[in-house]
């Protein structure tokens, strides 16, 4: 709204407004309506002047182009979305174009050249400013420019104007009159407020990453590719390498390089020129060490990735993400050692032995041999089973060292589990391989010989060696194979010795590998089986319960040996899959048959060896099987040699007490054959001792065994619990046990064992009717 000076009356003019803007596109149809209106105001003031007898073809000839150039300007508004209005001095009369009406949402027939109907349509906020800016132009004559907001009559919508105004004068400089031209800037001003939103976005955006970059604790560099330098890098890089931030800003490549140990730097220099052939958003990674200024040496993980390129498309800069992961390599070095080395003696272990020996033959050809030697101690088991497997690992422990002790620095000593042990010895072409093999096995014999003491004794043990030189076509598979073929020959000839390998000695280690590749078939095929003997009252010969034992067939349906199978189990670590099997197939099992009346009281003994006590989780495994099954926890008493006892920590032992109180029987297998058996009669809640069978099978004929025999089972019915006698095969052997109630028999006198194909109360021959007429079992049947 402007007010024109020397007016009574106050005429106004709405006009709106927006940012002023610096397209052509749009300034320029708003400055040539004002060309336009400024040509119409010169065609006026010609024709308004005094015309001497006008010359009626020229006057209107004029009208005629000034209709046409009022109708050119009408459309360059229509167009460009400007309107016009003039306000005449003199007649005091407003007039605008149809454009501007249209922009302010106006009726022509509406406005009668007042300015109320535009004034109403200017923003509140804008109409003061407007005032002030119409005043200045009448006032100085100078040109004014604005930008004001209109609400549009016709829908109320608000839109952006920008205004432009000026004073007309006639030929003596007069002001007769004023003006403008309206300009609809809307999408202008949207335009400019979405580019300021984004500008204010992309500083945040800015600082955002700044701060990240800031704050992280990686390193991130920009390497310049043509000059090989650092261009730029933030703060974090200075703790990597101990430089300062000012110096890696201005260090150069080559220096930096000398943070780098040759074979690092190389890798590194690699991986930068492989990134300027990289796309965008690839990404490679790399790990190398590097020298921190204090002399430590730290390690980096790198991630680097294009970051430029030149107008050809070819990387110029490239940007490197580095992180310390020094701890992170130490934590992965100590998981590989532990991997490749056995936790007691911190000797290599199976699998590293495994890959020395292949790197061994590789250079063995081109020249030399390789001889390896399989060592296996002798009566070490006698020590596990006197004085607990704490003072078996003290032996092991000093074994170990004495072997590497007693080989050459070059020489790699292994433990391949238990008390076996491999050498692998690198022989020059000058050498005899023979001759050294032997040499060292006759030190290691000598240094095995010496007492080892432990647990305040003094151990002895012996040592079988057995020597594989290296052939031709020999892999490290067979050496190993093959060297402990001639160990176990050695033991099976007297042990304490060494012998070279021959190769008739084969077959035992192929039957050994066989047996090992029945187990994992039987595992993986769900093959393992359970037979049940069953355990009874000698008195009623009324059936007490059942020890489940492990069975395994070879592919032909044959059962295999038994106490070989487990002896391969137990050297492999496949024990404990074993164990794990047999609890829930024996589990299952018992459950089934308790459902019969005949059979609901019915007892199941399982074995537990010493990896699954030891193992953690022993008490859950014992409870989950227990409830998966749905035995109930008082129809399960699991049996535990001496020897397990012995092993057992505070924690194993206290998994056996909760597992009673859960409700699980305790026997103590194989009783009288350790020295410890009183003392965990006093410690644990044992339910029930076996009398092994090597007391049974000494029946009547020995006295010592008798008075033996006779003692145990006296105190286990003064104790109140169950005692079984083991090996009863013939009524000459029942007939010399007393008569109490808590005896149990268990042997082939009553049932070999079977498996589950009939209730077990149907196996029993009844009074023993098999007499002595029972032979000794095949082979693949002997108890396990």
């Amino acid at each position: 709204m402007f007010t024109l000076s020397g007016v009574d009356e106050t005429p106004t003019v709405l006009v709106g407004v927006r940012m002023a803007s610096q397209r052509a596109d749009v300034l320029s149809p708003l400055d040539a309506a004002s060309a336009a209106l400024s040509s119409v105001l010169t065609i006026v003031e010609v024709s308004g002047g005094a015309l001497d007898q006008p010359d009626p073809d020229v006057l209107l000839r004029r009208i005629a182009e000034l209709e046409a150039e009022s109708r050119h300007l009408r459309q360059a508004q229509t167009i460009s979305r400007v309107g016009s209005w003039y306000y005449e001095l003199g007649g005091r009369a407003l007039s605008v174009s149809d454009a501007l009406l249209d922009l302010y949402g106006l009726d022509r027939t509406i406005f009668v050249g007042v300015y109320a109907p535009l004034d109403a349509c200017v923003h509140p906020d804008d109409r003061q400013p407007l005032v002030a800016a119409t005043e200045q132009l009448s006032s100085t004559g100078e040109p004014m420019s604005m930008r004001y907001r209109v609400l549009r009559a016709a829908d109320g919508e608000q839109r952006w104007f920008d205004a432009r105004g000026m004073v007309d004068r006639d030929a003596a400089g007069t002001i007769r009159g004023v003006a403008g031209t309206v300009a609809d800037v809307t999408e202008l001003v949207q335009a400019e407020i979405d580019l300021r939103l984004a500008h204010t976005e992309l500083g945040h955006a800015h600082s955002y990453q700044q701060a990240v970059i800031t704050a992280t604790p990686d390193a991130i560099h920009v390497y310049d590719v043509k000059s090989r330098t650092i261009s730029r890098a933030n703060r974090s890089g200075q703790p990597l390498i101990g430089l300062t931030h000012e110096m890696i800003q201005v260090v150069s490549g080559h220096a930096v390089e000398e943070y780098l140990p040759i074979e690092d730097l190389q890798l590194l220099q690699r991986t930068l020129t492989a990134a300027e052939a990289l796309p965008d958003g690839e990404v490679l990674k790399l790990r190398h060490r590097v020298a921190h200024d204090n002399g430590q040496q730290r390690w980096l993980s790198r991630r680097v990735t294009p970051f430029a390129r030149d107008e050809d498309g070819r990387v110029t800069l490239v940007l490197v993400i580095s992180r310390d992961v020094t701890d992170v390599v130490a934590v992965e070095q100590q998981l590989e050692h532990a991997a490749l080395h056995d936790e007691l003696t911190g000797l290599p272990n199976r699998r590293l032995i495994r890959d020395r020996l292949e790197h061994s033959l590789t250079r063995a050809a081109r020249g030399g041999h390789i001889a390896v030697l399989i060592c296996d101690l002798d009566g070490f088991k006698r020590i596990n089973d006197s004085h607990g497997h704490h003072i078996g690992d003290e032996v092991l422990v000093q074994a170990s060292q004495r072997l590497v002790q007693a080989t050459r620095s070059a020489d790699t000593v292994a433990r391949m589990g238990g008390d076996e042990f491999a050498i692998v010895l690198d022989i020059d072409d000058h050498q005899d391989a023979a001759e050294l093999a032997e040499r060292v096995a006759t030190r290691i014999a000598a240094a095995i010989a010496e007492p080892m003491p432990a647990g305040g004794f003094e151990h002895r043990v012996s040592i079988s060696i057995g020597i594989r030189i290296s052939a031709d076509e020999a892999s490290a598979e067979a050496l190993l194979a093959d060297a402990d073929a001639a160990m176990y020959y050695v033991k099976a000839h007297g042990a304490n010795g060494h012998a070279f390998f021959q190769d008739s000695q084969r077959p035992d280690t192929y039957r050994r590998g066989n047996i090992e590749r029945q187990i994992r078939r039987a595992l993986v095929d769900d093959a393992v089986e359970a037979f049940y003997q069953p355990i009874v009252n000698p008195v009623t010969n009324a059936l007490h319960g059942v020890e489940a034992l492990l069975r395994i067939r070879d592919e032909s349906g044959a059962l295999l040996n038994t106490a070989q199978v487990i002896e391969v189990a137990e050297h492999t670590g496949l024990i404990t899959a074993l164990d794990e099997r047999m609890l829930n197939l024996a589990c299952a099992q018992a459950a089934s048959w308790r459902q019969r009346p005949e059979l609901s009281e019915l007892v199941l003994k399982l074995n537990r060896s010493v990896k699954d006590i030891t193992r953690p989780g022993f008490y859950r495994r014992i409870r989950d099987a227990l409830a998966d099954s749905g035995l109930d926890p008082n129809a399960l008493t699991l049996e535990i040699t001496e020897t397990v006892l012995l092993d057992a920590s505070a924690e194993n032992l206290a998994d056996l007490r909760a597992l009673n109180e859960l409700g699980v029987g305790l026997a103590i297998d194989d009783f009288g054959t350790g020295y410890a058996s009183l003392r965990y009669l006093a410690e644990l809640p044992i339910t029930c001792i076996k009398i092994d069978r090597s007391f049974t099978s000494r029946l009547p004929s020995d006295p010592t065994s008798m008075t033996l025999v006779r003692a145990t089972i006296g105190l286990a019915e003064q104790l109140g619990i169950n005692c079984i006698v083991e090996g009863v095969e013939t009524t000459t052997q029942l007939g010399a046990l007393p008569e109490y109630s808590r005896l149990l028999i268990q042997g082939f006198l009553y049932a070999r064992p079977q498996p589950p194909l009939l209730p077990p109360a149907a196996q029993i021959l009844p009074d023993g009717a098999a007499g002595d007429a029972h032979k000794e079992p095949a082979p693949h049947t002997l108890i396990a």
